[in-house]
Parts: C-alpha cells; sequence; structure tokens
C-alpha cells in the first residue's frame, strides 16, 4: 500500500511540474496546480456508567494532495492514527488515490474514492456503494463511516439529467467491531453450547465477482428525483451455522459468508417554501437475514427500505430535518430476529450562534417498535477558520424489548474534540 501512494503522489507531482514548463509564459506554474491541505484531529471520551473508562482515545490525520492539467485531475489522501482503545486502527491507511477526467458534457473517475448516494441525513438507504465503518457503531459523522472503494466511475453531466455508471472490480466489506472493541456486541451464550467461527468467506477477485451500479437523475422543476440499481455483494456477511451435539453440549461452528443481491433504488427531493420534501426507497433483492435462535439459520429474502423526511429551516440559523424509515421483510418467518415491519425516526435539530461559529445539534435516533434510542448532542466552536473545538455527549437508552441501541446503554459517553486543519 505505501509504494502505490509514493508512486501516485510521484505522478501528480510529475504532473505538476509538467504543468509548470515554460511553454507558453502565461501559463500557471506547478505551484498553482498543486494543492497540498488535511487535518488533525484529537479525541477523548469518558463512559458516564461505570466502570468511567475511555471509550474513545485517539489521534487522527489526513494528507490531501491534488493536481490538475487542463481536463485532468488527480487526488491522494492518506490517514495516519494513533488509537489507544482500538489498536488494529492504529498506523498508515491510503484513504483515496484517484485520477479524474472531465470533458465537455462527461467525467471519469479512476481509483480508490468515496462515493455517496441518496439524500438522507445520518441514515443510508440508497447510499450503499461505499460500504460502512462501525468501529464506533455509528457516533462517527457519516463522512468518517463511509469507506471509499476502487472502482471507476462514469458520468453523462446533461442539464436536465446525468447518468452514472460504476465498475468495482474488488469488493470491500464493511467494518464491524472486533472482540477487543467496546463497541463489539457480544452474543448470548447458552452454558451449554460452544462457539468457534471461521474468517469470513469473500469474494475472489475476478470480472464475474464485479460490483456494477447504474443511477439515472432528472433535475425537473422544483422536483429533483433519481433512480438505480446496484449488483452488489453485501458488505456484511450472513453467519450461517453448523450445529452438532456431543454428550449433551452443542457445538456451533460460525461460518462468515458474503452474499450477491441486486439493490434497486428511488430517490426524490422537493423545495417548497422554506421545506424541503425528501424519500428514498432500496429494495433488496436476495439478503439474508439472521435467525432468532442461535442454532438457526439465516435465510435469504427480499426487503423494502424506506425513508420520508422534511427539512425546515424557519429562519435565524436554525434548521430542523425530521426522518421517519422503516424495513418490511416480504414473506416474513417467526424464526428471523428481525420484525416484518421495523419503524424508526431520526430528528436533527441545530442552532448557529455568535456570527455562526458556535453551532449547537442534537440527533435523536428512536426505534418505535423496540422503543430504544440514540441521541447526540454535540457543540462545535470555530476558534479560528483552522481551529474547531468540539464536545458532546451520547446517550444510548431503552432496550428492555431487545433493541439494538438499547445494547449500548453501558457505552453511553461524553466526548472532546480539537481539529486543525490546514
Amino acid at each position: 500500500m505505501k509504494w502505490r501512494t509514493g508512486l501516485f503522489v510521484s505522478l501528480l507531482v510529475a504532473a505538476g511540474l509538467l504543468g509548470g514548463a515554460p511553454a507558453l509564459a502565461d501559463e500557471p506554474g506547478w505551484t498553482d496546480r498543486v494543492d497540498i491541505d488535511g487535518w488533525v484531529e484529537g479525541a477523548r471520551s469518558v463512559r458516564i456508567r461505570s466502570p468511567y473508562d475511555a471509550l474513545l482515545s485517539r489521534l487522527w490525520g489526513r494528507l490531501k494532495l491534488s493536481a490538475d492539467i487542463d481536463d485532468l485531475y488527480g487526488h491522494v489522501s492518506v490517514d495516519l492514527q494513533q488509537n489507544w482503545k482500538v489498536e488494529d486502527e492504529t498506523g498508515f491507511e491510503l484513504h483515496e488515490a484517484w485520477i479524474e477526467y472531465a470533458a465537455d458534457g462527461w467525467d471519469l473517475r479512476i481509483g480508490r474514492q468515496v462515493i455517496i448516494w441518496g439524500m438522507a441525513d445520518g441514515v443510508q438507504i440508497t447510499d450503499i456503494v461505499s460500504p460502512p465503518d462501525y468501529t464506533e457503531f455509528i457516533t462517527r459523522d457519516l463522512e468518517e463511516i463511509r469507506l471509499p472503494v476502487d472502482a471507476a466511475r462514469f458520468r453523462l453531466l446533461g442539464d436536465t439529467f446525468d447518468l452514472e455508471l460504476i465498475w468495482i472490480p474488488v469488493f470491500r466489506a464493511a467494518i464491524l467491531p472486533s472482540a477487543d472493541n467496546p463497541w463489539a456486541v457480544e452474543l448470548d451464550i447458552p452454558e451449554d453450547v460452544r462457539v468457534t467461527t471461521s474468517l469470513a468467506e469473500e469474494p475472489e477477485v475476478s470480472l464475474e465477482n464485479s460490483e456494477i451500479a447504474l443511477k439515472v437523475s432528472a433535475f425537473l422543476s422544483g422536483l429533483d428525483v433519481a433512480v438505480s440499481v446496484f449488483h452488489t455483494w453485501d458488505d456484511q456477511p450472513a453467519m450461517h451455522r453448523t450445529v452438532s451435539r456431543n454428550d449433551g453440549e452443542i457445538d456451533i461452528h460460525f461460518s462468515p459468508e458474503h452474499h450477491r443481491m441486486t439493490v434497486l433504488g428511488l430517490e426524490f427531493s422537493r423545495p417548497l417554501s422554506d421545506f424541503v420534501f425528501r424519500g428514498e426507497v432500496a429494495c433488496y433483492l436476495g439478503r439474508y437475514f439472521e435467525p432468532e435462535s442461535i442454532t438457526g439459520d439465516p435465510s435469504r429474502k427480499n426487503a423494502l427500505n424506506w425513508l420520508a423526511g422534511i427539512d425546515w429551516t424557519p429562519g435565524n440559523d436554525w434548521t430542523v430535518t425530521a426522518q421517519a424509515t422503516g424495513v418490511f421483510i416480504v414473506d416474513h418467518e417467526q424464526s428471523l430476529a428481525a420484525e416484518e415491519h421495523a419503524l424508526s425516526g431520526t430528528l436533527n435539530v441545530s442552532k448557529k450562534l455568535l456570527r455562526q461559529t458556535l453551532t449547537f445539534s442534537n440527533m435523536l435516533y428512536y426505534d418505535f417498535r423496540q422503543q430504544d434510542f440514540f441521541d447526540q448532542l454535540k457543540a462545535e466552536y470555530a476558534v479560528t477558520d483552522d481551529v474547531r473545538l468540539i464536545a458532546g455527549v451520547d446517550v444510548f437508552g431503552g432496550g428492555d424489548n431487545g433493541g439494538f441501541f438499547g445494547l449500548y446503554r453501558d457505552n453511553s459517553q461524553v466526548w472532546f474534540k480539537a481539529k486543525y486543519s490546514f
């Protein structure tokens, strides 16, 4: 990975130097064609319940380098992190590295890149091209949760419509918390059950196993609408089981496996006065759902994920966003852990003060079925254009009915971040 980054950086610098060649006296030199920026962030948290330890303790930096030669653009960014709570996060990582050619009416981007779809706030319905990083569950900003993919993205850009075609030759799985991570979910295993787990079986790199996505967006008078299809692999594996019984004890071996599925998407937004109405629908064809029983096996079903939202900007630097989300499993069986109908909601309220240098916001996730919630309250203050101080509290509650948010009630925390951009 390091040599790839070094090669890409060298290409970008060389491109900038070539751009500065004295072919024409009035053309910009390489210093005008190359842009270097980035940020460094320190973060620390304290759990507000016993044992009152740190769930978050890290120093994270990102260096970004961009260059252009007329219609050719290049970008590379690398991350360097020291994480005292999740050791697997410590180290150097290539974040993005792509080259893009922009012509009149179309562009092509090739390389490692983050791809953003959808119109939802803090929820991923059709926004599934870039897999998620759940190292810290959903306490991170969505920009930090999306993982880059190695892809080629081609777009036709019109006045009233866009067409986007994406080819992903290399599968990338979602990142789930490992056993030594305080955000890992522990299985409720009976005393007479012994469990072993093998490594997840991922698709081999081949043309047949490529992922392909197509999206068509239309910009009509007062209405933006898009339809999409994504032939992909589920980035979270199905936990298949092999069960055997010996002398009154049960041995269960988990064999995680990623499966093919197709996702059909629809999204729209419509502004009206101080409001913007938004909606998303994703139809998952052939997704596996986990069983209720530890000895059961995942079942392949079709499912419908949907979202309906409204943004309200009443003025005076207030913003209110409310969303309802749901999941419907077709041909639902009682043996599944998930309910046939799931219904959740989000409410995000923010207010800017002190000439927009101070922002208070509160993001609430609530599961109406399980009656549990996750609430993140934070304040962000811009000391200067380059220095920001951010403090917040994450509260998990409920969960008496087995809700997912309630599983993390002991992970409620107070946190602080300091970020320097350059």
